[in-house]
């Protein structure tokens, strides 16, 4: 069986089409934190205190409740429970991206 894998360069195209901002904005209503940075609820737990942050100059978010954080693959693993793969894949269609694959010996 041969093994297929998406390689590095597709996943870093795949999240420069794909702002962190816009991609945590489809998700939760994000307001300005100052700084460039934005603020939400976190959509991972129960939250009422705005303790999710998204640093799009990073390309990163992280919750200071729940300790939970990464770039916009992990954030659309985490709230779609899919693993690492059909987040690249779901994120590479949202960007309109057709990926190559290459096999892994």
């Amino acid at each position: 069986m041969t093994r297929m894998r998406i390689p590095d360069r597709e996943i870093a195209k795949v999240c420069n089409l794909n702002p962190i901002g816009s991609i945590v904005g489809s998700t939760v209503d994000l307001s300005d934190a100052g700084g460039g940075n934005l603020k939400g609820l976190c959509p991972l737990h129960d939250d009422d205190s705005w303790s999710l942050r998204v640093v799009p100059l990073l390309g990163c978010w992280y919750c200071f409740a729940c300790a939970e954080g990464g770039d916009v693959i992990t954030f659309t693993r985490k709230t779609r429970n899919l693993t690492y793969s059909q987040a690249v894949e779901f994120l590479a269609a949202h960007a309109g991206i057709a990926l190559t694959y290459e096999e892994i010996n």
